[in-house]
């Protein structure tokens, strides 16, 4: 398929490998990162002088709120016109309270790269909308439940389900039948097991891929454990798909980042990253796990129990 020169979303849930993803196709010089723009942590930090949203995880489509569509809009506009046929208009104006002459240099920068990059798992219930209003390319990342979970657990990020239950429309269509899974997790003992919290955000983000999958085939969804095993070969499934070159640059950093002796930050033996959740989880773990998670994991994986 034809997709040059058009903007991208990297999306999945949180911790299933969109920051690799994003930085291996950042390594293609057409390409602008745009880090997480519905990350309420983001949106806060004043000298980021752009649109704010109201929700962690916000859900926009036919149903949202005038205010709430409208801010989405003039967030993902403020990235996206950096162009070079914009630049000349905006080329003298500050850029997140930079100076003018750093302002100028990152304008520039971001303007000689065509192809926006929206790297956000935050923005998952909202990639209908943005595929829709922007013409973005989806790539919809999937993780193991145990593999999210231990990830979650390592790192103890906890998720407030206030967050989805707060907006009023969100628990609708594929999403209904998990709102009162969802409420009676707020009132029991259970919140207080962070395996627990982990397998339930993860059912409801799945809950939802799922759906996308069987009303948009045509978005690229991608295995983190595919990526992990066969780097390479899957990446350029990628490229094929996004419309631009898998050059020598590229592989040298993927096989850097995934060949790594020592687990660092962007760098890792990704083969053996793929499957630790088998020996760093409990039995008791990996089963709570796949109990809360089944019927929707086993759309994505083989049955495990």
């Amino acid at each position: 398929m034809s997709t040059k020169y058009k903007n991208i979303v990297v999306t999945g849930s949180h911790r299933s490998g969109s920051t690799w993803i994003g930085k291996v196709i950042s390594t293609n010089k057409k390409v602008d990162v745009i880090m997480e723009p519905f990350n309420l942590n983001l949106n806060k930090v004043e000298r980021l002088k752009r649109p704010k949203l109201n929700h962690w995880f916000l859900k926009i489509d036919k149903n949202s709120l005038n205010n709430d569509i409208t801010n989405a809009q003039k967030l993902i506009n403020y990235y996206i016109n950096f162009k070079l046929t914009t630049f000349p208009f905006h080329c003298f104006k500050t850029y997140e309270n930079h100076s003018f002459i750093q302002s100028f240099i990152k304008r520039l920068k971001k303007s000689l790269r065509p192809v926006k990059m929206f790297k956000d798992p935050i923005a998952l219930f909202s990639i209908p909308w943005l595929a829709k209003e922007f013409d973005m390319l989806p790539i919809v990342i999937i993780r193991h439940p145990a593999a999210f979970a231990l990830s979650i657990k390592e790192k103890n990020w906890w998720f407030d389900f206030d967050n989805l239950l707060n907006q009023p429309h969100f628990f609708e269509g594929e999403l209904a039948h998990l709102k009162e899974e969802v409420t009676a997790y707020k009132s029991s003992k259970k919140k207080e097991d962070i395996i627990t919290n982990a397998a339930l955000i993860w059912k409801v983000i799945y809950t939802q891929v799922a759906y996308y999958q069987s009303i948009y085939p045509q978005w690229l969804y991608v295995k983190h454990e595919a990526l992990s095993l066969n780097p390479v070969v899957e990446f350029q499934k990628i490229f094929d798909y996004i419309g631009l070159e898998l050059n020598s640059k590229t592989v040298d950093y993927i096989k850097k980042s995934t060949q790594s002796k020592e687990e660092l930050e962007h760098a890792r033996n990704s083969k053996e990253n793929a499957y630790k959740w088998e020996n760093k989880l409990s039995n008791q773990e990996i089963e709570k796990v796949l109990c809360i998670t089944k019927p929707v994991y086993e759309l994505f994986y083989k049955p495990e129990l």
